[in-house]
């Protein structure tokens, strides 16, 4: 019986995240509250505060999944001997080709005063795995796609949805270059 409540609790938890990313990717960080996050998870305010007991710690749930996910795919990468940032370039175009939902978090960071641990810890691994020398170089590829993906969401009318793609591009050939020697 346990273990078909922590299945239930988490496929709730999941659609709570969905959810979330969903208001974030569709209303911007406005729209994320938390009667509109039960309302589209199909649950109860006292449901969505039982599996997380604030917001803060909403944002910290869809934070660890999202670096959970990503730090799955770039194990996967790095067991196929893909250097890590090419591989986590090659991730955010899928996602932005996707509509970016996947890194919709990122959008409230500024909403707690220090990013979830696993997420400091990914982005610190990305940097410190994606390059070599001083980190300067990786660092800032890992920016400059950061910065893409955050102004798809934010609808910033710059890049041109046509120019996107050539600067993935761009990025992911750099990511290649200035990875470990």
């Amino acid at each position: 019986m346990t273990a078909q409540r922590c299945d239930g609790t988490e496929l709730v938890q999941d659609r709570i995240l969905d959810a979330a990313e969903e208001l974030v990717c569709t209303r911007g960080i406005a729209g994320f509250t938390l009667d509109g996050v039960a309302r589209a998870a199909g649950v109860s305010k006292g449901g969505l505060l039982y599996h997380f007991r604030s917001k803060d710690s909403l944002i910290s749930g869809m934070q660890r999944r999202m670096a959970s996910r990503m730090a799955d795919k770039l194990r996967e990468a790095k067991a196929g001997s893909e250097p890590v940032l090419q591989a986590f370039v090659r991730h955010l175009r899928r996602d932005y080709e996707r509509g970016g939902r996947s890194f919709a978090p990122l959008l409230l960071a500024r909403e707690r005063e220090e990013p979830c641990e696993e997420l400091r810890s990914l982005l610190a691994c990305i940097v410190r795995e994606g390059g070599h020398g001083d980190g300067k170089g990786s660092t800032l590829l890992l920016l400059a796609a950061l910065g893409l993906m955050l102004s798809s969401l934010a609808r910033l009318p710059y890049p041109l949805p046509e120019h996107a793609s050539d600067l993935l591009d761009d990025l992911e050939a750099a990511a290649g270059l200035v990875g470990p020697p």
